[in-house]
């Protein structure tokens, strides 16, 4: 298993060169670093509190200066050509036999907690993404923000918090940089210094290294939920009520075209995740995204992914090229991941020729922004067309616009669902059937208010009436909230 480094590793050199500063990515080991909760954290605070994942008891001077030997000695001593070619398992078995050859040559004292420690330390570093390990490995993380080596935050239940976790220094961060984006077959650098890349978990991978970033290296990944979300769990959680979580099920399953609106980090696609949970496994689904997230367990789902363009500026995939290469697929339904650019005009195309029950996420405030953001994204295309022309296909296209907002309290609700009327005085129109009215804030900063049903009724009843599905909805409306 002895042989000659590849060159994507020998970013790993410096790491283990650099020891005379703390290293912070630690895995805790099993009764031993003590995370702080965030629970008796005041919920209107800025920051939160400080989370630790470090040990500072175990972290000794000779704890370091003993890492950096045993890290020194593996990237000597192991092949990584040929663990490349090992399943995950085996990878780790055969360093982990490795740390247990050269730790007893190593001549300084550990107690068995800080072997472990070590242990788990090295395979993070060598076969893991050092520091950040631990954080992709704790399922209550939605979002790693690394502002430059020395401050990483993450955003737990609608909340960001500082960590204790650090880089040693910036050349440590964009080797661990590199290391992922290699494994997808991008590159950074300075002639290229951003990056967006999907992590092997399905994570998205987003950096800037400078000269653009003036301070550092800087990286933000969005966490890829392993398990799905559904619409029942929005309602334990607060996030809307339980009327409206049905009303959106059966939205779902009368093949309603569907947009789901909100800001950054609102929760977009873990909801449009939750309503294709409730599309008829029959059914023929495309899904087309930018980073496959998308969750579909329904037997007959295609799925597909943009590409970016290659070094050379060739081979660029965009989602309007998979759109339209999917409408010669059959679909019964088309899901679009996030409606960002000139596609929108050709999902609107599918929505009207046939392809109902089409979904699709976009970043706007309201939904009267939305259907405003929509109209825009046309005008910036290539396509020729007036906006009363654009308004027409927007009108008959989408039935509802669910809005979702991450609220300064840290939660996210459905806010509004608002209902596509049609055109009049050359205007879309709508009407709100459900909408969030905040009532007070308690003291621990939680905005309290009611989910409220406005019982107007739907003008997409004859569909419902088709699905056999009019009462239900009518109770849905009906029922106070």
């Amino acid at each position: 298993m002895f042989g000659k480094k590849p060159s994507e590793n020998a970013i790993l050199q410096p790491i283990a060169e650099q020891f005379d500063e703390p290293i912070t990515h630690a895995a805790p080991p099993a009764g031993g670093v003590m995370l702080q909760s965030i629970a008796a954290a005041p919920a209107h605070s800025t920051e939160g509190t400080l989370l630790q994942y470090r040990d500072l008891k175990l972290e000794t001077n000779e704890y370091r200066e003993a890492k950096k030997q045993l890290i020194n000695e593996l990237l000597d001593q192991l092949d990584f050509q040929a663990l490349e070619t090992m399943t995950p398992a085996v990878k780790r078995r055969r360093v982990q036999e490795a740390c247990d050859k050269i730790l007893p040559k190593i001549l300084l004292p550990l107690t068995l907690p800080q072997l472990e420690l070590i242990k788990s330390q090295a395979l993070d570093e060598v076969l893991g993404f050092g520091p950040i390990e631990v954080l992709l490995n704790d399922a209550d993380v939605n979002d790693i923000m690394i502002n430059t080596s020395q401050r990483i935050f993450i955003e737990r239940q609608g909340r960001i918090h500082l960590t204790d976790i650090t880089f040693t220094d910036e050349q440590h961060l964009i080797g661990v940089v590199q290391r992922i984006v290699s494994r997808v077959g991008r590159r950074i650098d300075e002639l290229n210094p951003m990056v967006d890349a999907r992590m092997p978990d399905g994570s998205r991978f987003n950096a800037i290294i400078p000269p653009l970033a003036l301070d550092g290296c800087l990286v933000s990944i969005r966490k890829f939920k392993k398990n799905k979300m559904p619409l029942s769990a929005y309602v334990d959680l607060g996030s809307m009520s339980a009327q409206m979580a049905r009303f959106l099920e059966l939205c779902g399953s009368i093949r309603l075209n569907i947009i789901i609106s909100g800001g950054t980090g609102s929760g977009k696609t873990t909801l449009l995740n939750a309503l294709s949970g409730h599309i008829d496994a029959g059914e023929r689904i495309v899904t087309i995204e930018d980073a496959a997230e998308l969750q579909l367990h329904q037997p007959h789902v295609l799925r597909l992914e943009t590409r970016p363009m290659s070094t050379e500026g060739k081979g660029e995939v965009t989602q309007r090229a998979l759109l339209k290469n999917a409408l010669r697929m059959r679909p019964d339904r088309i899901i679009l991941g996030e409606m960002r650019g000139e596609e929108v005009i050709d999902v609107l195309s599918a929505m009207n020729t046939g392809h109902d029950g089409s979904m699709a996420t976009i970043h706007a405030n309201s939904p009267r922004d939305c259907l405003t953001r929509m109209e825009n994204l046309v005008a910036m295309s290539s396509v020729s067309i007036n906006a009363e022309s654009v308004r027409q296909q927007i009108a008959s296209a989408i039935n509802l616009i669910v809005q979702i907002e991450r609220m300064n309290d840290g939660k996210r609700r459905i806010t509004q669902i608002e209902e596509i009327v049609g055109m009049e005085s050359g205007r879309v129109t709508s009407q709100t059937l459900f909408k969030f009215q905040v009532k007070s804030r308690q003291v621990t900063g939680e905005l309290k208010g009611d989910y409220i049903a406005t019982t107007l009724k739907p003008h997409f009843l004859p569909q419902a009436e088709y699905f056999g599905k009019t009462d239900e909805i009518l109770a849905c409306l009906a029922t106070p909230t």
